[in-house]
């Protein structure tokens, strides 16, 4: 990260070899961006450097099914050397936000295949708790005044829904749709044998004697004919 923030590429594109099958997984484009860079510089040199540039263009071969548009756009670039690329119709190759968007990349991949998050998870959890906290601020004084403060007894779950938005989901939440309560450990998602999910305690509830009644459709099962779902 220090030598793409100095504009030096080598180490990364060394880096993006090495890890070429496992950033494959993740369908990243790291590798081919940190290649396009390269290329850009070279042209930047002018004339001199046509047939550097034009040798390392077979760095693109291997991703000439996923990105033919840009890798057409770079080689007509080829055309300018001698006007210089940065008065040429290609001029937008060389803007600064392309290398803000590698050093971007690079972070959100490698911290990827490390298996580490992008953000410090104690921020996270900080500005998390600050969207969530003025709506349980508010709902706790309400309680208060109504005199209810041992309604909300739960230590699991919130008294109120409350949005964080998409930046903030990193897995998915089952909330049973009988219930309304979300699904923890001891309280899993269950499929019926109709492909309706229902929670554990939902499924409890529900059986009765040894057959239980999808609340969705009139199927009938066992409820040890219920499977467990993970998210």
């Amino acid at each position: 990260m220090n030598a793409l923030k100095q504009k030096c590429l080598d180490p990364a594109i060394k880096w993006a070899e090495t890890n070429r099958e496992k950033l494959k997984e993740i369908n990243s484009s790291l590798e081919f961006k940190l290649h396009r860079l390269k290329f850009v510089d070279l042209l930047q040199h002018g004339p001199s450097s046509q047939r550097e540039a034009l040798y390392y263009s077979r760095n693109f071969a291997p991703f000439a099914s996923n990105h033919p548009r840009d890798i057409q756009v770079l080689m007509g670039s080829l055309l300018f050397l001698r006007q210089g690329i940065e008065n040429s119709p290609y001029a937008h190759l060389l803007s600064p936000i392309y290398w803000e968007e590698i050093c971007d990349i690079f972070t959100r991949d490698a911290c990827t295949l490390m298996g580490m998050s992008v953000e410090s998870p104690l921020s996270v959890s900080i500005r998390a708790g600050c969207i969530a906290l003025p709506p349980l601020l508010n709902i706790r004084q309400v309680m208060q005044q109504r005199q209810v403060s041992g309604v909300w007894s739960n230590k699991e779950e919130l008294p109120v829904e409350i949005e964080l938005g998409q930046e903030y989901r990193y897995h998915s939440i089952f909330a049973c749709p009988i219930l309304r309560q979300q699904s923890t450990d001891t309280n899993p998602p269950m499929r019926l044998i109709c492909g309706h999910v229902i929670s554990k305690d939902a499924l409890g509830k529900l059986s009765n004697g040894s057959k239980v009644k999808c609340p969705y459709c009139p199927v009938e099962q066992l409820p040890v004919d219920a499977k467990q779902i993970f998210f």
